[in-house]
């Protein structure tokens, strides 16, 4: 893995053509935590890049921008075949598709949040299930994507995470438990007999609140502690968070993307549970 003060992540493999990317698609995040980044070569079926920019815990304690990140990378400038932004966020709702009135967006959203379109309020498609998912990237990143990427929509979070889900779930009638962490929010997705019947995020302080949250929700839904929790995100092995867990349970297992394309071999030398919504993006089309 290659650090410095400008890529505190990087992987490149080495056939990746900065000149070529007409061939290639861009898969970005915009998070609280950073700006992170994967390259997929369409011609190979493989994902050739990954990088990651934290906007704090830099040296000598700066913080970045969302902005000066995006305009320091010589990628980011380049032209794609396709690009595809996820924006986590803590404020959304879902709502069934067969009663979505797309004219109510904004009520919808004022009634639950008294969030206004002024914030940005965005809607996403999700075909697992059958629902629309409202959501407010929030004022600074709904004015930042526009201006760099006209006419890109920004998907929430829940779109790829909903999309592993209903790949890991297809084949089994078995309970799925799914945690997804991010900076301030942890997202709990349960599927029962290949249907979701719990999807919703917490927000969060501590690696206390995270458990608390978690076997919370299974303890309503009479889900017994032992079955298999899978996590991605912002939850490494053995963190406070993962042994907090580990104190209700021994089944946390960290989560892989289920997905078609392949990974370069610089892949190996990260955890790929915790850039699941990146990889599993390019599955959602």
């Amino acid at each position: 893995m290659t650090r410095s003060q400008i890529y505190p992540l990087e992987l490149i493999d080495e056939t990746l053509d900065i000149n070529a990317t007409d061939n290639y698609d861009l898969t970005l995040e915009l998070s609280e935590e950073g700006v992170s980044l994967a390259v997929l070569d369409l011609l190979r079926g493989k994902y050739v890049m990954l990088r990651h920019y934290p906007l704090e815990g830099m040296p000598e304690g700066t913080v970045r921008t969302y902005s000066e990140i995006l305009d320091s990378d010589d990628f980011l400038r380049r032209r794609y075949r396709k690009i595809r932004i996820i924006t986590p966020s803590l404020i959304s709702t879902m709502i069934p598709a067969t009663v979505y009135e797309p004219a109510l967006r904004d009520d919808y959203f004022r009634f639950n949040f008294g969030v206004t379109a002024e914030e940005g309020i965005v809607t996403n498609d999700v075909p697992f299930p059958d629902a629309v998912v409202l959501f407010s990237p929030g004022r600074e990143i709904s004015g930042i994507i526009p201006s760099y990427w006209h006419g890109v929509t920004p998907w929430h979070h829940t779109k790829p995470l909903l999309a592993h889900v209903s790949a890991a779930c297809r084949n089994t009638d078995d309970c799925y438990i799914h945690l997804h962490l991010e900076k301030s929010f942890a997202t709990v997705i349960i599927a029962e007999k290949r249907n979701i019947t719990f999807c919703n995020s917490f927000a969060i302080s501590s690696p206390q609140d995270v458990a608390y949250f978690l076997f919370g929700v299974l303890d309503r839904k009479s889900i017994r502690h032992d079955e298999t929790i899978y996590a991605s995100g912002l939850i490494e092995p053995y963190s406070e968070t993962h042994l907090a867990l580990l104190n209700f349970s021994t089944g946390i297992k960290f989560a892989s993307p289920i997905i078609r394309q392949s990974f370069s071999y610089v892949m190996n030398e990260v955890r790929m549970h915790r850039w699941l919504n990146l990889f599993t993006a390019a599955s959602c089309e």
